[in-house]
Parts: C-alpha cells; structure tokens; sequence
C-alpha cells in the first residue's frame, strides 16, 4: 500500500480514491451502497490512512460524482439511487449477473413513478407536486409537499437526483404543464404566494417549497389563481370559485406575498380593527 502513503500526502483526488477502492473490506463485492455512504466511507479512510483531516464532505463528493461513479468506475448504479460495488475489472461484475439493464438510464424501472396523479395544461415545462409516501400515509389529511417547477426535462432528471438522498421513491402527485420556464417560474410563485398567506408554508424542512397540504388543495388553487384547463372544467355554470378567480385574476406573485400569514385566522380584525386593543 505504498502508494495510498504517497497519495494521501496529496489533497483528496481521483488517484486516492481509485486505490482507496482497491482496499479489501473497504467496499464488499456485490454490496449495494448509498452516494453519501461511499463518500463517509471514503472521507473515513483517507483522514485514517494519514491524509488531511480538513477534507470535507464536498471534496469527496464531487471525485465520487465525476470519477468513480462513471460507466469505467467500480460502482453501478442501479434502482432508487443505490449504487453496486463491481471493483475495476469488470470480474465482480460478470459474477454478480449485473449487465446493461442494471445501469441507469436503460432499466425501465427507473422510469417508474413518473406519471403524476393529476396533470392540469400543457407544455414542456412545469410546476411540479411530490411527496414521500411516509408523510402521506402519516400525517393526516395534510402532509408534506414539495411545490416546484423544471424546465423541459421535467421533473424525471429531477427524480433520479431526489432518490440518491432519499429513503425511498417520492410520488408525483401533480404536474401542471407550462409553455416555457418564465411561465413555470410566475405560476409557481402564486402557489406558493397562495400557501403561505393561508400558513401552510413549512418552515422546518430545507428550501421554500415546502408546504403542508394535499392534491386536493392544490388543485383547488390551480383552479382559483391560474385557471389552468384540468378535469374539473366541465363547462357549466360559473361557481363561487369561478367569480373568486376573476376577482383575483390580476393579483401579482408579490402581492399574494405581501399578505399576512394569519389572514384567514384574523380576517375581521384586518377587515375591521382589532377591537380587542
């Protein structure tokens, strides 16, 4: 192992990382890892061995990304974001039956989930609604949302990122097609705008697309401040929601941010004056 000396005097690189994998018991043959496992593991062993303790997370990460999670690497990937240990020769490979439909990107399975619920409109791209099963069979008749939008590759680029960091396979729960980004990006505002006013921003998960609420509801705020074709536009006479949209059809995403939070809670008291002051 003369060489990992050498190299481990160097900061963290692709040539380290190489001969770190060709440690035996460092990574089991056939055993399936998740990305953030094999950066830990790798990280571990390189500050183990002699090399810098200053090295970070990012560091690993971003070799593991480019060099050894390629087609000429000794990782497969495989279904909901696990990658198999196969070494550099291709032996383990051929030992463990693995060939081209264990790959990403030629495994059919990989495009499973991939349809959403519901779907309102058209075009490339998308304000997209997804969850993880375990908060929608947990948490009641609301839960944990992601509300976002993605350009013309969708969300299926999208998912195949979540699921590496993921427990599990998220549910697409909504699509609402968009006929270019601009309008991706001003009908996602609204939702969210619509959301937070309303005080179902989730503010104890990372990013601000999160929210609690369910398909339903979302729906409802398509058909209310966008006006999106959908299943529900059966073309009969206008309802409360319909005068409601017309009412707001020309609110901005920065005015429905402006509103509030407790606005459904304290409406007399913004309509009329706090009378308990």
């Amino acid at each position: 192992m003369g060489l990992i000396e050498d190299l481990v005097k160097e900061p963290f690189g692709a040539d380290a990382a190489h001969e770190l994998c060709r440690v035996p018991k460092l990574f089991e043959p056939g055993a399936l890892y998740k990305r953030v496992q094999i950066s830990e593991t790798l990280l571990s062993e390189f500050v183990r061995r002699g090399g810098s303790d200053t090295t970070t997370k990012d560091q690993v990460a971003t070799v593991l990304k480019k060099r050894l999670l390629d087609p000429s690497g000794p990782f497969r990937k495989e279904k909901r974001g696990r990658y198999r240990f196969v070494g550099f020769d291709g032996q383990s490979e051929r030992e463990f039956g693995l060939g081209d439909r264990d790959i990403e990107g030629n495994d059919p399975a990989n495009d499973e989930g991939l349809t959403p619920g519901r779907e309102f409109g058209e075009g490339p791209c998308e304000v997209y609604a997804w969850c993880l099963p375990q908060y929608q069979e947990t948490s009641g008749d609301r839960w944990p949302i992601k509300i976002g939008r993605a350009g013309p590759d969708g969300l299926r680029r999208r998912f195949r990122d979540f699921q590496e960091n993921l427990p599990e396979r998220p549910r697409y729960l909504l699509r609402l097609g968009c006929a270019d980004d601009r309008e991706a990006k001003d009908r996602e505002s609204l939702l969210h705008a619509w959301f937070r006013s309303r005080g179902q921003k989730l503010d104890d998960l990372p990013g601000e697309e999160w929210f609690l609420t369910n398909p339903s509801e979302i729906e409802k705020a398509i058909q209310n401040i966008i006006r999106a074709d959908g299943p529900n536009d059966d073309g009969g006479a206008p309802e409360i929601e319909d005068e409601i949209a017309a009412a707001f059809k020309d609110v901005t995403a920065e005015d429905w941010a402006r509103l509030p939070e407790d606005l459904t809670d304290r409406l007399d008291d913004y309509l009329y004056g706090d009378k308990s002051t």
